[in-house]
């Protein structure tokens, strides 16, 4: 009666994690630049931003590849390219690198696509600092590059804590801007709500970017809510186009111009997430694990491990049919459900038939869970006992990529 060999899989109910940087193929920084910055009124000086950017090939026998993309403020169809080659255990240093990678005088983001998964880092930062009794120096913060795997679509959102703007402009001693970028060449709409230390809203305002559209809200707490504040809370969340989006924060010291980054708290909304399916009470397994593999908002595949059929719970029967169900789609509010019927067989018949309906959602912090109802009918004799409906709960979480 077994009909395939299925994954019995260990809970792993670890929420969602903060990122880390990690190699990967397709990856951004939205916010370098080659540029002047705000006018300090006390000083009457301005900041002059660069970025340093540098890839590390961590495989010791496979040269990379790696194509940088200009992203500049506006939507980017076909934006220009470079293509760099770093060999094994080599690290490529790219010094100013809007400049002097590509010639252009401006803010804007990158984009870097990799034959093989690379480690990419930068750092923004003003080459303009005064220090007293020295040459001029820089202040300026590190970031880790973001893989595209990461981005927020319709229906997801990310918290960012620890923005300040405690004056107008450069008026008060810290401001923070929200740089963004799209992931994926479609446009998406977003909205930025903004809360203070105690948890409560303050205001909120949408925005919206074009295909590969890298933007920057300046003085994001006063451009939001039309007023300063300080230990506030930004959260960003997707609410139309077909587009991805990423979002960095940085807190800038108005008297030094030293940048501090704010990174997006990343769920995991792709991979694969695994865990265990409990009986009808929540209490006790029953009997076997879950896998569950999303890609792009859908359930790309799944598999169950064996539990208990019908009403009187008297047979162990597996969940995955021998065809499975793909490209599932996924709601925008997380969550998803389908039926699936399966025909159980003594080798030579059919002795009963299971409709089972699989429901599930997203919480926010990335773990999946719902319920598992299966109803069947057609059993005579000893599987008369399984005719009737159970129904069971899951819960998985995320354990890694998939593949």
């Amino acid at each position: 009666m077994r009909k395939a060999l299925i994954l019995a899989v260990v809970a792993a109910l670890a929420g969602g994690t903060a990122l880390a940087t990690v190699p990967a193929t397709d990856q951004f920084l939205p916010a370098l630049g080659h540029a002047l910055g705000q006018l300090d009124p006390i000083t009457n000086t301005r900041p002059h931003w660069q970025g340093d950017v540098w890839i590390f090939n961590p495989s010791s026998t496979t040269s990379a590849s790696v194509t940088v993309f200009l992203l500049l403020r506006q939507a980017n169809p076909s934006p220009t390219s470079q293509v760099i080659t770093v060999n094994p255990g080599e690290t490529r240093y790219l010094p100013d690198v809007i400049l002097g990678t590509f010639g252009y005088t401006g803010y804007a983001g990158l984009r870097f696509l990799s034959s093989i998964p690379v480690l990419v880092t930068g750092e923004s930062y003003d080459a303009n600092a005064t220090i007293v009794s020295k040459p001029t120096g820089t202040t300026g913060q590190f970031f880790a590059a973001l893989p595209a795997n990461i981005a927020l679509g319709v229906g997801d959102s990310s918290d960012l804590p620890g923005f300040d703007q405690d004056g107008i402009n450069t008026a008060g001693n810290f401001r923070s801007n929200l740089a963004v970028v799209e992931t994926t060449g479609n446009t998406v709409s977003y909205t930025v709500y903004i809360y203070n230390g105690s948890g409560s809203l303050v205001a909120s305002k949408g925005y919206s970017l074009g295909g590969r559209e890298v933007g920057q809200i300046n003085n994001v707490i006063t451009d939001v809510t039309g007023t300063t504040g300080t230990n506030q809370r930004v959260r960003v969340v997707v609410t139309g186009g077909t587009g991805r989006m990423i979002a960095v924060g940085s807190r800038v010291d108005n008297r030094t111009n030293d940048p501090s980054t704010i990174d997006m708290v990343s769920i995991h909304n792709w991979g694969q997430f695994e865990g265990i399916v409990v009986d009808p009470t929540g209490v006790a397994p029953a009997g076997g694990g879950l896998q569950l593999k999303i890609s792009n908002q859908v359930l790309a595949g799944y598999y169950a491990g064996t539990i208990l059929c019908g009403a009187n719970n008297a047979t162990s029967v597996d969940v995955t049919p021998d065809s499975l169900p793909t490209n599932i789609p996924i709601a925008s509010n997380g969550t998803f459900s389908f039926q699936v019927t399966i025909p159980y067989s003594d080798g030579q018949s059919t002795i009963f038939t299971t409709t089972w309906t699989f429901s599930g959602t997203r919480a926010g912090d990335g773990v999946w869970s719902g319920t598992l109802a299966g109803t069947t009918s057609g059993g005579t004799g000893s599987n008369t006992s399984c005719n009737g409906t159970v129904t069971s709960n899951w819960r998985a979480a995320w354990t890694g990529s998939g593949s």
